[in-house]
């Protein structure tokens, strides 16, 4: 607070202040008598007077503030009482998207609040913006997308209605979308040491040392190929790279079952696929403690979990990369695309209340309901891994914000090994 001083206030300092200098010069005089000092007189404080014919003014009344309105609260079971919520999974009957999505909307009735009836239906291998768009989907929490793959691809072309995944509502997912380099029957494909050996044990080689091949033999799909999917590509360039002596398939489809039958007809002896790993002890039981398949690399974007209690002797392919530049373009091409899988997604323009009490319901199942984690299990091939609303959002934005590049890296890594390896592929 400032000091104010008065004009007694000075004269009374300055009055002093001369008293001490006379006394300090006086030497051996007397001292001085002092003189009465008058106890000054306080000034008032004026009083602030209107200019006359000008009104009082009268105070006006507080204004008192206002409660907050509550906001209702969402009551997920009277909301979803007696509706019918469709799963539509994006692949056709038979394989484990399948398998596993009917087995999820079985028991997921009774965690949803005022148990809904589920149904659940299959629509191709149609991406997630397709099924959506071509469906009418509603936004009200009744039309969910059970999806194997993120495909984010998808999102960036002209045609589609919607432009970002990250405009769609991530509910959760079930397995996160790493892949393994599979191999089977590695001794009699690959010679007598290959069951103790990984994929970089082959690097520099022009052979694999024996066996009925002599080479990786790898298999995608015609239009993957030529179109130089992000699948094809970080595969092709992984071999190359690593100098791992391999020979690239292009069939008409290269399913499941189609992968069995190209082992059994000696077509191919090795294949790179996500689900189908964990499928081998539920469908194949024997292979794996016989050796008759083995992982030989994990491909990404997470590390490779076990299978039927049996660990992947063979780490992550990311660490085995000469340069960093080989990493980071191989993770460009393979991430985005596979960094999710078996996951359930809303149409953009659902509520975030509707999503978020989907997530929990389902959260909740998935970590409580013991007879549905063992029947997953059962079909899946490993206990449900489940990834939650807000990571599996989180991780969607950061690849979708990389994915534009990501794009590109693939698109000049496929054309220049499609015409490499695949000239009959090439337009002229």
């Amino acid at each position: 607070m400032a000091i104010r001083w008065s004009a007694w206030s000075k004269g009374l300092v300055l009055g002093t202040v001369m008293l001490l200098v006379l006394a300090a010069c006086g030497g051996d005089d007397p001292t001085p008598t002092p003189a009465a000092t008058s106890t000054p007189t306080a000034v008032p404080t004026p009083t602030a007077t209107l200019a006359p014919g000008v009104p009082t003014p009268t105070p006006a009344p507080a204004t008192p503030t206002p409660a907050a309105t509550p906001t209702p609260s969402f009551d997920a079971a009277a909301y979803f009482k007696g509706k019918t919520i469709r799963i539509m999974a994006n692949s056709n009957p038979g394989g484990g998207t399948d398998s596993q999505g009917r087995v999820m909307s079985a028991f997921i009735g009774k965690w949803i609040p005022g148990n809904p009836r589920v149904v659940f239906s299959n629509n191709g291998n149609k991406p997630l913006e397709y099924i959506f768009s071509a469906t009418e989907a509603p936004k009200d929490g009744t039309y969910i997308s059970w999806n194997s793959t993120p495909q984010l691809n998808f999102g960036f072309e002209e045609d589609t209605n919607f432009i970002k995944r990250t405009s769609f509502q991530f509910i959760g997912a079930t397995i996160d979308g790493t892949r393994a380099w599979m191999t089977f029957d590695p001794v009699g494909n690959l010679g007598a040491d290959a069951a103790t050996k990984c994929l970089w044990d082959f690097a520099g080689q022009t052979g694999t040392g024996g066996g009925n091949h002599d080479a990786f033999y790898l298999a995608d799909e015609i239009s993957d190929v030529a179109e130089g999917a992000p699948g094809f590509v970080a595969n092709a360039y992984a071999s190359e790279q690593l100098g791992v002596p391999f020979k690239y398939f292009a069939f008409d489809t290269v399913d499941t079952n189609a992968i069995y039958t190209m082992w059994a007809r000696g077509d191919i002896n090795t294949t790179v696929r996500g689900s189908l790993w964990y499928r081998f002890p539920l469908e194949q039981p024997d292979w794996i403690p016989d050796g008759l398949m083995r992982v030989y690399a994990g491909m990404g974007p997470g590390e490779l979990g076990p299978s039927g209690g049996t660990d992947p002797h063979c780490d992550n392919i990311s660490s085995h990369f000469e340069t960093d530049a080989q990493r980071d373009t191989f993770e460009a091409i393979m991430n985005p695309p596979n960094y999710l899988s078996k996951a359930l997604w809303l149409p953009p323009g659902t509520p975030d209340n509707i999503a978020e009490a989907l997530h929990d319901a389902f959260q909740e199942a998935f970590n409580n309901d013991a007879d549905l984690v063992s029947k997953y299990g059962a079909v899946a091939g490993e206990v449900p891994r489940w990834t939650d609303r807000e990571t599996g959002t989180a991780a969607t934005i950061a690849n979708e914000s990389i994915f534009e590049e990501s794009l590109a890296i693939t698109k000049v890594e496929g054309d220049r090994l499609i015409e490499k390896y695949f000239p009959q592929y090439v337009s002229n």
